[in-house]
Formats: C-alpha cells, sequence, structure tokens
C-alpha cells in the first residue's frame, strides 16, 4: 500500500510517500480503510525531532485517520466491518490502511464527511478535553484564544460559547479569520498582526486583564499573551511549541505577584476514561449540529509536503488532511 514515511529529522524535506507492506489488525483492534488523515502541528514538529516519535525510523507518520472498517480483529468488541470511523490509529494514518484500537473507534454522526470527521480525535477532543479539566471556564469569565481559525481554535471558540462564557476573545492572522470566528460567535475577533493587538485586548476587558488565556503560540505572542492574564486569572499552556518552551524568572515573578495559576495541559496523557468521558458529549453537539467542523484543505499523499508546508505557514483555515 501507499503511505507517508519519516525517514530523518530534517523537516519536510524528511517525507516519503513509498510502498509499505499492509498492517494487520491485533486481537483488539480494527484495519480501517483510511479515507481522511488529519495533520498537526506536533507531526511538523515531529519532523524537525522536537516531538517524541514513538517508533524507530523509518516509520509511517499520522496520528489519526476517518474511514471504513474492512478487518476485526479476534477480540475487537463493538465494531463491525463496515463501520464508518474515526480514530487515533497505531500504525500511523497517512496510508491507504491503518490499525486502531477498537475500544478507541470513535462512530462517524450522519451527515459528516470522512475529511470533517477526522478533525475529531485530536482536535476535537483536545478542545473538549482542556476546557473540561484544564480551563474550567465560568459563565462570568473572559478566555482569549489564540490560533482561532485553527483546527483546535475553531472548537475552542464554539465550545467556549456552548459553554456560556461571557466574552470569548479570538486571535487570528487575517481578516478572513476574524470574520469566521466571528460568525461562529467570538465577542471579539483581533488581528494578531496588528501591532496594536494587545492594547486591544485589554480594551475588550475593561483594562482588567483575561480571566483564562489558552496559551499555545509561544514566542513573542505566547510571551505577550501571558503578559495579559488578569490578577488571579489562570494560564493554560498546550501544544507541542511549549513541550520545549520555558516560563522566564520574570514571568514566575509576574505569576506570584498577580496571584495567577499556571495549568498544563496534554491530551495524549490523559487517561482513557477522561478521553471517554468526553466522547459522548462531543459527538452529541457534532451530531445535533451545535458544532461546525472545517477541513476544507484537503491533498493527496504525493503532496504531502505541500500540505505540511501550508499548515506551517498558516495558510490554511480549520483542519488540513491527506486523502489516500
Amino acid at each position: 500500500m501507499r503511505a507517508v514515511e519519516l525517514n530523518g529529522f530534517e523537516g519536510i524535506s524528511s517525507l516519503r510517500v513509498t510502498e509499505v507492506e499492509k498492517p494487520s489488525p491485533g486481537a483488539n483492534q480494527v484495519l480501517l480503510q483510511v479515507k481522511a488523515a488529519g495533520i498537526n502541528f506536533a507531526e511538523i514538529e515531529m519532523t524537525k525531532g522536537r516531538y517524541p516519535a514513538t517508533r524507530k525510523l523509518p516509520f509511517v507518520m499520522g496520528f489519526e485517520a476517518a474511514g471504513i472498517v474492512v478487518e476485526t480483529g479476534s477480540q475487537a468488541e463493538n465494531v463491525k466491518v463496515g463501520d464508518k470511523i474515526t480514530a487515533i490509529v497505531s500504525s500511523g494514518g497517512y496510508a491507504e490502511y491503518a490499525t486502531a484500537d477498537a475500544g478507541f473507534a470513535i462512530p462517524i454522526p450522519d451527515g459528516i464527511s470522512f475529511a470533517d470527521a477526522a478533525t475529531i480525535p485530536v482536535h476535537g477532543l483536545s478542545a473538549y478535553a482542556l476546557l473540561k479539566f484544564a480551563a474550567k471556564p465560568q459563565p462570568n469569565e473572559s478566555l482569549l484564544i489564540q490560533a482561532a481559525a485553527g483546527g483546535v481554535g475553531l472548537y475552542l471558540v464554539q465550545l467556549a460559547k456552548i459553554l456560556g462564557v461571557k466574552k470569548v476573545i479570538a486571535l487570528a492572522g487575517s481578516k478572513e479569520k476574524t470574520d469566521l470566528v466571528t460568525s461562529l460567535g467570538a465577542d471579539v475577533a483581533i488581528n494578531y498582526s496588528d501591532e496594536s493587538w494587545t492594547d486591544q485586548v485589554r480594551e475588550a476587558t475593561g483594562g482588567k486583564g483575561v480571566d483564562i488565556v489558552l496559551e499555545a503560540a509561544s514566542g513573542k505572542v505566547g510571551e505577550e499573551s501571558i503578559k495579559l492574564a488578569a490578577p488571579f486569572g489562570r494560564i493554560v499552556l498546550f501544544g507541542a511549541k511549549n513541550i520545549h518552551d520555558t516560563i522566564s524568572s520574570e514571568q514566575i515573578r509576574q505569576l506570584i505577584y498577580k496571584h495567577q495559576s499556571l495549568i498544563g495541559f496534554n491530551v495524549p496523557t490523559l487517561r482513557p476514561e477522561q478521553i471517554g468521558e468526553c466522547v459522548p458529549g462531543l459527538l452529541n453537539l457534532i451530531a445535533q449540529g451545535k458544532l461546525k467542523l472545517f477541513a476544507s484543505n484537503s491533498f493527496p499523499l504525493s503532496q504531502v509536503k505541500e500540505a505540511f508546508d501550508a499548515l506551517s505557514s498558516r495558510r490554511t483555515i480549520g483542519k488540513v488532511v491527506l486523502v489516500p
């Protein structure tokens, strides 16, 4: 079968499309005919050796996929051949076929495309679990979301408003993107390429600062976002970039002086039962049409490098997927 392998850590150039053996499902697994595989920023970092790889090179890339079950293991339960599912995959999703644990198979709601379904396992569950277990926003609070037109950001904007957050402040990099997040419920949408973006955030909070900062950008935007947190505010650090960044001594002093809380969040290390708590609620919102899914950026396997470049340069809106 055709697949995309990573054969080094020199960046996008280390990706190659090749022929590999089709995987076989284990006893508790299913074999998925992949119809769409999601690309994540963590995988971009992985090509640079900046995100932990769990297998020896070369290996098939791809954390998540959506498709049709074509084979089940001898002990696989609650999944049958022909089911349309999306899942975290074990053999690599950038391929024509992939294996996944049957217990983590997520049924695709009616009317949802395979590409849109590929947004659920990482981006959708990350956003839902982040709000549920880490940020825990209250109705009277304000919430700052970076990269609000990205895969996780679009989920966060919508979920925050569904939870009744009083003021959702969304950062995005173009007018097209700020218009989109406004249409999805953001109370304030700010283009962070504008030099005055931090002043605009302060103005939106009446000078108080933001009650909850969701920090995934790192770098200059991350530093400035942390400064925007209100006294007794909460800062949630998540995302592949923040794995490598450290909080400076000056930022630690500000946390102490302003009585702020610093919270880390990483969806892969949540307990299975915590993930299980999130799936029904998320799927219910999708099935009811309360959440819009965005995966309009599709590339064939042969254009995987172009897909990675489009995502890393932030030219896209929502999820970027590979279609075998």
